[in-house]
């Protein structure tokens, strides 16, 4: 099974519901219920939910997901850009 990775492309926290929605470019399949910083392992992100989508333009394919998180001690704005990985 290849490793699930995904590459933040947009964070927000969404304080009516008390979760944090992160949407991005994903590989892999995700199994279990946590997510590590891929730089730094000790940074651990608990998922609540996973949508998968997936957008066809003409000009390219791209497959999206979108998951649910727990909120903590992080900045839900510094998540653009980061890769979350599944623990090994």
């Amino acid at each position: 099974m290849d490793l699930f990775r995904i590459t933040i492309e947009f964070s927000m926290y969404i304080k009516s519901a008390n979760v944090v929605v992160i949407t991005g470019k994903f590989q892999g399949e995700f199994t279990g219920s946590i997510l590590v910083d891929a730089t730094n392992h000790a940074k651990r992100f608990v998922v609540n939910n996973i949508v998968h989508m997936n957008n066809k333009n003409t000009d390219q394919i791209k497959a999206t997901i979108s998951l649910s998180l727990k909120p903590d001690d992080y900045d839900v704005d510094k998540l653009v850009g980061k890769c979350l990985i599944n623990p090994d």
